[in-house]
């Protein structure tokens, strides 16, 4: 918000769009005639990396209500690599409450430095330098108050180390003309931008592999930890499934045994109580014959 107009709702740009013709005049005016003539070059992709962010400082206790925050907003190289042979120009469109809300850079750094007392989103429109690319509409929120700060935070009680809130971005261009592919080519060899501003030269995190191949080598190191762990525990578990058959079998030639047993004494029993039976027969018999016996008596 600008130090003398009260808040406002913030412009909604539209995410991407065809350049207008203001832009690809801008954007023409740094190709020759050749340039544009130039083919395409199929079946090749080329990408650029891009940083878009917020750097915000405390101004202190003395500060005015109006202007409590120096604030910059920002595109750059991840490690301040030089846009411009990839970039036209830089389009900043702020609140509307400040002074000359729509700020245009056709040079490096692409920065607008400001102060104020609240947080709005900012959009970043990126004219590229072949005109027949569209151009890259970025949102990006100005912060200036560290993530996880109460709502009703004050900058009295937060820490005064500058606010940094940045993204990291990749612009993908495809079949990209020969003339513009020659021109990417040349930000790994021109100088390193700096900013203007000593703070935000300072805060702004830089973009290394080594840092990258460091987490890779942290992360392989943390899978090849947790294979071994899972590693041992299949083999605990192989075991303790041997183990398992093997009281399986055992139990198996136990059951058989009783079962033999079992079918063994139930045969025997099976013959003795026959027999039994035929001897009580013959004893009925005979107490019959006694019986008769002792009627004709």
């Amino acid at each position: 918000m600008s130090p003398a107009n009260p808040p406002a709702a913030a412009p909604e740009p539209q995410p991407s769009a065809a350049p207008s013709t203001s832009e690809k005049t801008a954007a023409a005016s740094a190709a020759n005639s050749s340039d544009e003539m130039s083919p395409r070059l199929l079946n090749t992709t080329l990408c650029v990396p891009i940083v878009r962010g917020s750097v915000a400082v405390y101004l202190g206790k003395k500060a005015e209500d109006h202007s409590t925050h120096q604030w910059t907003l920002y595109l750059r190289g991840p490690n301040g690599e030089d846009l411009s042979p990839a970039v036209a120009k830089v389009v900043f469109q702020l609140h509307p409450s400040f002074p000359q809300p729509v700020r245009e850079l056709t040079a490096p750094p692409f920065e607008v430095t400001e102060q104020g007392w609240g947080e709005f989103e900012a959009s970043i429109r990126i004219v590229w330098r072949d005109p027949e690319e569209k151009a890259t509409v970025l949102l990006q929120p100005i912060k200036l108050y560290p993530p996880g700060a109460p709502p009703n935070a004050t900058p009295a009680n937060i820490s005064d180390k500058p606010v940094v809130h940045e993204t990291y971005d990749e612009v993908v261009f495809t079949d990209p003309r020969e003339s513009f592919h020659r021109q990417l080519m040349r930000m790994s060899v021109l100088p390193r931008v700096q900013s203007r501003e000593p703070d935000v030269q300072q805060a702004v995190p830089r973009y290394s592999d080594e840092d990258d191949w460091k987490a890779l080598a942290e992360a392989q190191k943390f899978l090849d930890s947790e294979l071994k762990a899972v590693r041992g525990r299949l083999v605990q578990a192989d075991a303790e499934l041997e183990e398992i058959d093997v009281a399986l079998v055992e139990v198996t030639q136990v059951k058989a045994e009783v079962t033999a047993a079992t079918a063994t004494t139930t045969k025997a029993s099976s013959g003795s109580g026959g027999s039994g039976s035929k001897s009580g027969t013959k004893s009925k018999s005979s107490g019959g014959s006694s019986s008769k016996r002792s009627k004709t008596h």
